[in-house]
């Protein structure tokens, strides 16, 4: 199924792969180039203390796994993208998951994020073991709503002081969508 070769809404062409244990530099940066780009996430760049190894290890973790993964974007010249699907091994949960996505902010709006999940969606269709796929979103991050419901996914609930940032709470809602 990986790679899936892609392109952006200005024609941009990027891939979208798992990722391995020799993206974990990258991918660190990434993140924290990404934590500083937007208040919507759970993380600013300085609160992103991963190392190498732990991050590699954490890829390793997912590409062994049936019930998750971790992909990111890139173009010819830079990851633009990176998403996970955490599930837990327990036979009662194990059908269930939670996704978190981050797209550079020079990407948003052109395609790459509804490109990325729609690819975990397929992905998860395909395992067979996947049956619910879960997410978290700011209440005022009405852009990322609009764009997870246009691909399926149903508000659920309301979580009250889900993330505390500049002095201010923020709510968020619990979405899903059956697979």
């Amino acid at each position: 199924m990986f790679p899936l070769h892609c392109q952006t809404k200005d024609g941009i062409p990027f891939v979208i792969r798992e990722c391995e244990e020799s993206d974990a530099a990258r991918a660190i940066q990434f993140v924290k180039q990404i934590g500083d780009e937007s208040d919507f996430l759970t993380f600013s760049g300085s609160d992103f203390n991963v190392s190498v190894e732990e991050e590699a290890e954490n890829f390793k973790k997912h590409k062994e796994s049936p019930n998750q993964i971790f992909l990111l974007a890139e173009t010819d010249t830079e990851m633009i993208g990176l998403m996970s699907l955490e599930a837990s091994p327990k036979p009662r949960l194990r059908h269930q998951g939670e996704f978190g996505i981050s797209v550079k902010k020079a990407y948003w709006g052109k395609s790459v994020g509804a490109q990325m999940i729609q690819s975990m969606i397929d992905w998860a269709k395909a395992g067979g073991i996947i049956r619910k796929i879960n997410l978290l979103v700011r209440q005022d991050n009405v852009r990322a709503q609009g764009l997870y419901k246009k691909l399926g996914f149903e508000q659920e609930g309301l979580i009250r002081r889900d993330l505390f940032t500049k002095g201010q709470f923020y709510d968020a809602y619990f979405m899903g969508m059956l697979i």
